[in-house]
């Protein structure tokens, strides 16, 4: 038998050649990039320090918290002009890779915010790990720091840490 009269099956050359023999020019379809918000932040953010809390009934947090929030920067040497303190609550859906995007951050500390939220991995509170090449940090609540010793005392020897203290 000759391969002139070989025939086949349209059925089987259609599973044979499932993409075109001829590689089609393709032009790649160009990235659409999310329109993201302008992020309004207290502090003044002069050594890049991103501070992200989540406050549905504030617009940053109660003088209680933001008392201690203050004692906590004073112990690390740092004080409101040189961090951004963003209340995530504000704008859902953006990641850490977005807040780092549209502020300037080469550390960053969450409060209470899982980190699924933020873009991240899981990761375990109080332990300093680097993502998106800045080093992060998760700590619970700032209410739960103020009443339990414990925690405060791991959120300063993990600040010890990312500071070098």
């Amino acid at each position: 038998m000759s391969l002139e009269q070989l025939q086949l099956d349209p059925y089987l050359l259609a599973q044979m050649y499932n993409q075109p023999i001829i590689p089609e020019m393709r032009s790649a379809q160009p990235a659409v990039e999310k329109a993201l918000p302008k992020v309004k932040y207290l502090g003044e953010n002069q050594k890049n320090v991103l501070l992200l809390i989540q406050n549905e009934s504030e617009a940053y947090l109660n003088d209680e918290l933001f008392n201690l929030l203050t004692n906590i920067l004073s112990a690390c040497k740092l004080g409101m002009q040189e961090v951004a303190l963003v209340n995530v609550a504000q704008y859902p859906g953006l990641t850490l890779a977005d807040y780092k995007q549209l502020i300037p951050a080469q550390q960053c500390i969450f409060f209470a915010i899982p980190p699924e939220t933020l873009g991240l991995p899981p990761m375990q509170p109080y332990r300093l790990e680097t993502h998106l090449q800045i080093p992060v940090l998760y700590s619970d609540h700032l209410q739960q720091i103020a009443t339990d010793k414990t925690s405060k005392g791991k959120l300063w020897m993990a600040l010890k840490q990312l500071f070098g203290i």
